[in-house]
């Protein structure tokens, strides 16, 4: 009796050679997010220090009906994109939260 796995023997070979590879992940250097977050600013104030990204669901969200939309707003629908790439402060200020002093 001997046991198969889709045609292949499930018998050990003794001198088989195993070849590891190191998998180091899939890199994607042509994603645009990453460019952008690769180039260390805020794309709103463009300081460099604390950086996050701001995301919505959809870009029908960003509709503001009647009002005159926010900055950050205007940059989005501009660029198309769902993430903006932002620092600490403007990213409080577009949820609504008072930005951190850098006097404290």
């Amino acid at each position: 009796m001997v046991a198969r796995f889709g045609g292949i023997p499930l018998k050990r070979h003794k001198t088989a050679v195993l070849t590891d590879c190191l998998n180091t992940g899939p890199v994607y250097s042509n994603k645009e997010l990453i460019r952008r977050l690769t180039k260390g600013g805020c794309e709103l104030c463009d300081r460099s220090d604390g950086i996050q990204v701001h995301h919505v669901r959809r870009l029908a969200d960003l509709s503001w009906l009647g009002r005159p939309s926010p900055e950050w707003v205007q940059v989005m629908a501009k660029i198309r994109r769902k993430a903006l790439v932002v620092c600490g402060d403007c990213h409080d200020q577009i949820h609504g939260r008072p930005a951190s002093s850098l006097t404290q």
